[in-house]
């Protein structure tokens, strides 16, 4: 009786012990496998919009740097300008009046900003010379002459209307449009910076 009872006691043991093990079916590496692919998916994400913030950054830089080339082309031609119009040299060849400008463009009087050419994408087409303090940049000047009517001056957009008496500009003062252009170092962005510029002041 004794044994008997034994007996059952280790059957019934080993019974409970080892058919909770017959009864998984891998439910713990499924749920393991699903966190696996839900964390690798989060990784590529992560990877991905970090990529994209760096190109981003690359992008920004590479327009700011071309903007300040072209910004500082500019500043140096209107130092020159400044000296032409003070009896200097200026270091500049031949600067073509706002007459000849429209004549050769094709452009009325008071489209000082361009836009017709820049709608068609054509600044290409404008005579383009290199700065001769930042040779990295191109530069385009005009001078705004020409704008009489009954021996009058004529105010536009582009020459606003001069003070004959007294205020700024003044009767003396000369008209310049100026256009700098410039690329990044990565040559993927370009800037054009434009500025009307009168002296003496």
């Amino acid at each position: 009786m004794t044994n008997e009872l034994i007996r059952f006691k280790l059957s019934s043991a080993h019974a409970s012990a080892t058919s909770p093990v017959s009864r998984q079916r891998g439910a713990a590496l499924f749920i393991s496998l699903m966190f696996l692919i839900l964390l690798t998916l989060i990784g590529l994400s992560a990877a991905n919009v970090g990529i994209l913030q760096e190109r981003m950054a690359g992008n920004v830089r590479e327009s700011n740097i071309a903007f300040q080339t072209a910004e500082a082309a500019l500043r140096g031609i209107e130092r020159r300008v400044q000296d032409i119009t003070l009896g200097g040299g200026g270091g500049l060849d031949t600067i073509p009046n706002w007459n000849d400008f429209q004549t050769d463009l094709g452009i009325s009087r008071g489209d000082c900003s361009l836009a017709m050419i820049e709608q068609g994408d054509d600044f290409d087409s404008l005579a383009w010379e290199t700065s001769p303090d930042v040779p990295e940049a191109d530069y385009v000047i005009v001078e705004l002459s020409g704008g009489m009517s009954g021996g009058a001056i004529v105010g536009s957009a582009c020459r606003p209307l001069q003070s004959q008496d007294s205020g700024k500009p003044g009767a003396d003062a000369v008209f310049f449009m100026i256009m700098a252009r410039a690329p990044g170092p990565a040559g993927t962005a370009d800037a054009i910076v434009q500025s009307i510029y009168f002296w003496p002041i």
